[in-house]
């Protein structure tokens, strides 16, 4: 039995896990973001560029804590990937779960109304709850790329 390589590879599992976690929320966030900002919300490439680089830090801090709070969900819930209506509710339950009280966080600190703060939920729990599927199944290809790498590490 080989008790350090074991907990080595462990190891090197749980960084690349952390790795996709927070490469997925960055770019997934960026993406959606972006789209947003420019189409909807009309400002230019590089306002939208500027407020992108603004928000790595926090989808640095946060992709890792909604990986593992999605997995703590789905395992509450019983989802074990085996039902699409399942991993479609499960996933959109966790990313407005997750994202709206961040949300709020942010507009909080920006010296926002709570008359915006609401509306500006109320917006983004829709958004939210139609990109949650969308980034689960983007989460769990950054996982499978991540696994992978550990296994051959």
């Amino acid at each position: 039995m080989n008790d350090s390589g074991g907990s080595v590879g462990k190891g090197k599992e749980r960084i690349c896990f952390l790795i996709a976690d927070v490469s997925a929320m960055v770019l997934f966030s960026t993406a959606l973001c972006m789209g947003i900002e420019i189409f909807i919300a009309k400002l230019t490439f590089f306002q939208s560029v500027t407020a992108r680089i603004a928000a790595i830090p926090v989808n640095l801090v946060t992709g890792r804590p909604y990986g593992l709070f999605r997995d703590r969900l789905f395992l509450a819930l019983g989802i074990d990937g085996t039902k699409p209506w399942k991993m479609i509710l499960g996933d959109t339950l966790a990313f407005v779960i997750f994202q709206v009280p961040l949300y709020v966080i942010v507009l909080l600190c920006a010296g926002a109304t709570w008359k915006q703060i609401f509306l500006s939920s109320a917006f983004m729990s829709v958004v939210f709850s139609l990109a949650g599927r969308p980034y689960g199944i983007f989460l769990e290809f950054c996982r499978r790329i991540a696994g992978n790498l550990a296994r051959k590490l």
